[in-house]
């Protein structure tokens, strides 16, 4: 069909894919039914849904929804120089703070803090475009007025979800912001409670009203049928950002389970795969793929584009690790750097996507809103073939495989295996995936925190052993001296402590235990500059300050003992710091 019989027949071009496929993908009709279904049957579904499904939910839409946007600036020369300044140098300067955020544990959490806030903006601007478009391809007339109005009610409902992570007291209804023991914290802003409850109650009722007038105006341009997409895609916008702080201040909906506090991250996952489709349903189409086999070509190359985008850092980091060893690998973990990488890959993904996808750019606007023919192969003609790109789809395509592979044999047979307390199948379980790079310091400790339970010592101090050569991290240490501590080997328990010294001198953790136990052998004055240094290290830990408060005295009442012989004897260090 021509541009010109396409505009003279609005009814032929008012759907992407059709009425099914953009009312469940792109109007968030499939995420609505999801949310029903949870608030009728909430526990009852998490009970049904088969271990691993939302991580494997994550791979086929999350993960294809990074890869779309890096094929649509990276893969042909044209987009790269039109978009030269955020996908050059703006990409340099992400990275870089990436590398920075490993060794400075307050820049990650600023990093981190900055993809928590920016998310909730980022899925705003995609409904906000999307209803737009269906508006626009039906041919009603969006005045500028008009315009203004929507667009406002999207951006006061962001503010909404702005105002519920950084006020105070916090909420965790949009999103989870600790990170199991992280080094890295979502840093809120905590408005003052009046001030805030003032903002929150004038930014409600603006909303409200705001997206009250918008559906007034367009009632009066259109039909109510041809106002259904746009305002599907408002309700999305209400149920993900709006309705869950309002819901919670007016002290309604309490019994809702998706608006549960301890729900906050399962629900996010499913409003995260929402976004994602959605985004998948709409660059799909703009990439012209028509054809069945073209449309899962084009989704396998986003998957292996998307899956190359977290793997390549998490290798090189890794290998960095081994390269320079962990003392001069930074203050991150590896859990640590999985938390930071998915900061910085969101974050980039962010501008890109706020650079290429504006219904104002000409390309756009022609590709969603009006089709005109022969505008797509033009605007995303073939690349010329290039040896990085294959490269980079192949890298991607084996993680993808790598992750499914962990994905099953993690949840289908490790975690069950610790369930039923079967060290013989966990741990060959966990050898495959050590085999894949698969194999998590977390998952050692628990097998030989396992192992000990069990009465296997011997097993448990192994395991320990088999962490502290794939990792090199404290933590390990730590945990192998604690196991030898309540053995009462005492020596081989320091020795532990002082190899986890070696590699992180400045271990709060490793100096305190190491400090106390040499405490209790009648070390002093070790204990004492150990204890300093655990101090020093942690400010804030209560329990190295009061032993070293005790470590203090024991060694004041020795040199006491010393100048008076015939004096009281010191009190024993074992009763020092409460250790009987």
């Amino acid at each position: 069909m021509s541009a010109t019989t396409a505009a003279a027949n609005p009814s032929a071009n008012r759907w992407l894919w059709g009425p099914v496929p953009d009312l469940v993908l792109g109007c968030g009709l499939g995420y609505m039914a999801i949310f029903v279904a949870l608030a009728l049957a909430g526990p009852g579904i998490r009970a049904l849904l088969p271990l691993g499904l939302l991580p494997i939910v994550s791979v086929f839409a999350g993960t294809p929804h990074y890869g779309a946007t890096l094929l649509r600036v990276y893969e042909q020369r044209g987009e790269r120089r039109a978009y030269v300044f955020f996908t050059v140098y703006g990409t340099a300067v992400v990275w870089a703070l990436y590398v920075a955020g490993l060794y400075h544990a307050a820049l990650g959490s600023l990093l981190l803090s900055l993809y928590l806030t920016w998310s909730p903006w980022h899925y705003t601007g995609q409904n906000y475009g999307i209803a737009l478009l269906f508006l626009r391809r039906r041919g009603i007339e969006v005045v500028p007025r008009v315009k203004r109005l929507i667009y406002a009610s999207f951006v006061l409902s962001y503010v909404l979800t702005f105002l519920a992570i950084h006020g105070d007291p916090a909420s965790a209804d949009y999103a989870p912001a600790q990170y199991g023991g992280s080094i890295y914290h979502m840093m809120r802003l905590g408005m003052p409670s009046p001030a805030w409850k003032w903002a929150f109650a004038a930014v409600g009722v603006a909303y409200l009203a705001l997206l009250a007038a918008a559906g007034r105006e367009l009632l009066r341009r259109a039909r109510p049928g041809d106002l259904v997409p746009s305002a599907l895609v408002a309700g999305t916008q209400l149920l993900w950002f709006s309705l869950p702080p309002l819901g919670r201040e007016l002290g309604l909906l309490r019994g809702l389970d998706p608006f549960q506090p301890d729900q906050a991250a399962f629900v996010f996952i499913w409003i995260a795969a929402g976004h994602a489709f959605q985004y998948l349903w709409v660059t799909t189409y703009y990439a012209g793929k028509r054809s069945r086999g073209e449309r899962w070509s084009y989704y396998a190359k986003c998957v292996c584009a998307g899956s190359a985008i977290w793997s390549l850092p998490a290798v090189i980091y890794v290998l960095w690790l081994r390269a320079v060893g962990p003392s001069l690998g930074g203050v991150a973990t590896g859990e640590d750097a999985g938390v930071l990488l998915a900061a910085m890959v969101n974050i980039h993904h962010f501008m890109l996507d706020g650079a290429i996808w504006k219904l104002r750019d000409g390309r756009v606007a022609r590709a969603l809103i009006r089709r005109e023919a022969g505008t797509l192969p033009d605007a995303i003609a073939p690349p010329g073939r290039r040896w990085l790109q294959p490269i980079l789809l192949t890298a991607g395509a084996l993680w993808t495989i790598s992750t499914i592979a962990s994905l099953v044999e993690h949840d289908r047979v490790f975690a069950p295996a610790l369930a039923r307390r079967d060290l013989a199948a966990a741990e060959a379980s966990l050898d495959r995936l050590a085999r894949i790079w698969r194999d998590s310091i977390v998952d050692y400790h628990r097998l030989a925190q396992l192992a000990a339970a069990e009465g296997k010592p011997a097993r448990a101090l192994a395991l320990y052993d088999r962490a502290i050569a794939r990792f090199e991290l404290p933590a390990s240490w730590g945990a192998k001296g604690v196991l030898l501590e309540s053995q009462g080997h005492l020596d081989a328990a320091a020795a532990a402590y002082e190899g986890g010294l070696r590699v992180a001198p400045n271990d709060a953790s490793l100096l305190y235990r190491l400090g106390r136990l040499r405490l209790e052998q009648g070390a002093l004055q070790e204990a004492g500059v150990l204890l300093e240094r655990a101090h020093a290290a942690a400010p804030d830990d209560k329990r190295a300050a009061l032993t070293l408060e005790r470590a203090r005295e024991a060694a004041a009442g020795e040199s006491r003992s010393q100048a008076n012989p015939g004096s009281e004897r010191a009190s024993s260090p074992s009763r020092a710091d409460g250790h009987g």
